[in-house]
């Protein structure tokens, strides 16, 4: 049988595709789809259907359940495994009424058509499938559209977090300078610190995201000495007992700055907890242990390192051998023991290297 297309006078929209052996059954589809505004084709067998799905671009697809040679479920399915958008719809006598419910419901059809039908019912059945297939090709127009949109977001919020951080990495690295230039004792200290925490925490084999976390930490864990005043934070004498428990609040000053700038969450526990000692001995909260946050852990020793062997008015640096050794005579009460362990194998010239990049500002810090 010749293939017959029907060309409605408005602009053709949608495509569809009837198929049945029964030559009375396809004339029927010619004239009740007069009205629909699509270009209706016809075929008498599946491998004909086939050959046509393959060459057009079908909204529906219509089939009876029996075909010459095929059957008429497998055929829709294999059209939807090909073009899933296609609305399939299938044809059935009364006889085959409950096989067709059946196939409906496993195969994921859009309906069925009972032989006979009237023509009203056949052009809203087609009309519902065409408003359907329409509201599918939109949805997935918005859906991209939407992609699109949340993708630009997300670009545009990862900029901006990054200038968020930039900016505030500005700021805080500011006042660690102002800090360092105005406690000449122990001017350059945090970025020394910085540095030496990084190197031992890369030696102990942490993720990166930790590392980074150990090193902003490391490098900002006096920041709460702003808070401080000059009388008691530039003393030349013995501080007051008084005096002392307003230093000591330093590490719990710099805690309520950070708390809030999401992206050094972890590294504002280096600052809270950078006195705390293994043994519970230490200060804000007197942890203990594992408690302390392995960043702070790591800090203490870095920091007790470089007091140790920097110049200060009162006496002059200890060596790296001496300096080692009281840190290592001090596992298990101040500090943590297995970090000591990983502290003794990094090499003095690492940290000779890393001192000197200390004069250079931006070197590797944030």
């Amino acid at each position: 049988m010749s293939i017959e297309s029907i060309i409605p006078t408005q602009p053709i929209r949608h495509q569809i595709l009837c198929i049945d052996d029964d030559p009375i059954i396809l004339s029927s589809f010619s004239r009740d789809f007069k009205d629909i505004d699509a270009e209706v084709t016809l075929a008498d067998t599946a491998e004909l259907g086939l050959k046509l799905v393959d060459e057009h671009q079908f909204t529906v697809v219509i089939s009876d359940l029996k075909l010459p040679g095929a059957d008429g479920i497998k055929f829709l399915q294999s059209v939807s495994r090909r073009y899933p958008d296609t609305v399939r719809i299938l044809i059935s006598g009364h006889a085959d009424f409950d096989s067709a419910v059946k196939a409906i419901n496993q195969t994921g059809l859009f309906g069925f058509i009972s032989k006979p039908w009237s023509s009203d019912a056949l052009k809203d059945t087609v009309q519902r499938a065409i408003e359907h297939y329409d509201m599918t090709q939109e949805n997935k127009k918005l859906t991209a559209a939407l992609s699109v949109k949340c993708t630009e977001l997300g670009i545009m919020t990862i900029n901006l977090e990054k200038e968020v951080q930039a900016r505030t990495t500005s700021m805080l690295l500011g006042m660690v300078n102002a800090l360092d230039l105005r406690d000449t004792e122990t001017h350059w200290h945090s970025r020394r610190v910085a540095l030496f925490a990084k190197r031992l925490a890369e030696e102990m084999e942490l993720d990166e995201t930790q590392i980074l976390e150990i090193e902003r930490g490391s490098l900002l864990h006096d920041v709460g000495k702003i808070g401080v005043s000059d009388t008691i934070l530039l003393k030349p004498g013995k501080l007051t007992p008084e005096e002392w428990v307003e230093m000591k609040r330093h590490a719990e000053y710099g805690y309520q700055i950070l708390q809030n700038v999401e992206f050094l969450h972890d590294a504002r526990d280096v600052v809270w907890q950078h006195h705390e000692r293994w043994d519970g001995g230490g200060y804000p909260r007197g942890l203990k242990g594992k408690d302390i946050y392995v960043g702070a852990r790591i800090f203490s020793i870095i920091d007790t390192y470089d007091a140790m062997t920097s110049d200060r008015p009162y006496r002059k640096a200890l060596s790296h051998e001496i300096a080692c050794r009281e840190i290592s005579d001090m596992k298990g009460t101040q500090f943590d023991p297995d970090i000591v362990d990983m502290w003794e194998r990094i090499p003095e010239s690492d940290l000779i290297r890393l001192r000197e990049q200390t004069f250079t500002p931006t070197s590797g810090l944030l």
